[in-house]
């Protein structure tokens, strides 16, 4: 009897800890979520338009594949993507955690084991990257932002160093996993952590291209909240 109390007595604390730490990660996420930066962000003053791009967790930096600072499809070669047969408009690139990237192409197939290795142990990373043949359309899950020259050019460059690169100067494929004919994943530089999410990285990119985004986006909603 007193080793069944000492056990219920352990899972209860153990339970407090537990609740007190999601309880300090979510208070944590909604203060730097709340708190703006870039806040003389003005679009007008814009050249490039980009979108961010939300399915209702991850976020990705949609940008136009050629402009005259650069064109994307010189980095990332469209013809290892097997759908693409013209030329693309727009291309959508995103980093996060690579076992859950590739191992879970719908939420349907999201493991236990994925989503725990994803949230409390630092993992490997990759980037995923989708073209689109047409500009996409701005909707409650995809907001439209216009930045200088100047901005895009500091974007692309952060963009760049999130990416392994190979001897040949382009990025470091990871064959065979993409959901469809029309994107691909690559490796990518960093680990994947509770306070280094996909959606800090694209908070990140934001915040080199002066755009008004928060001091840390956990969330997707710490981006859109300020677009």
């Amino acid at each position: 009897m007193k080793y069944i109390t000492k056990v219920a007595i352990f899972l209860f604390y153990s339970l407090e800890i537990l609740i007190l730490l999601l309880c300090t990660y979510l208070t944590i996420a909604l203060i730097g979520s709340s708190l703006p930066i870039n806040t003389d962000y003005n679009p007008e003053k814009g050249e490039i338009e980009i979108f961010i791009i939300s399915n209702g967790v991850h976020t990705d930096v949609c940008l136009p594949v050629e402009t005259t600072l650069i064109n994307w499809a010189d980095f990332i070669d469209t013809k290892t993507f097997r759908g693409i047969h013209q030329k693309p408009q727009f291309i959508s690139i995103g980093w996060g955690d690579k076992g859950f990237f590739i191992d879970t192409p719908d939420w349907s197939d999201l493991k236990a084991s994925t989503a725990i290795n994803a949230a409390f142990l630092p993992s490997s990373t990759a980037m995923h990257v989708t073209y689109f043949l047409r500009k996409p359309i701005e909707r409650k899950s995809i907001k439209r932002c216009k930045i200088t020259r100047k901005k895009y050019t500091e974007l692309i460059g952060f963009i760049k160093d999130s990416f392994v690169i190979n001897p040949d100067m382009r990025p470091q494929l990871i064959p065979n996993v993409g959901y469809t004919a029309m994107d691909n994943f690559y490796e990518a530089k960093g680990s994947y952590y509770l306070f280094k999410t996909c959606n800090t990285w694209t908070n990140d990119a934001l915040a080199n291209a002066g755009v008004r985004t928060s001091v840390l986006a956990l969330f997707e909603n710490g981006i859109l909240r300020h677009l």
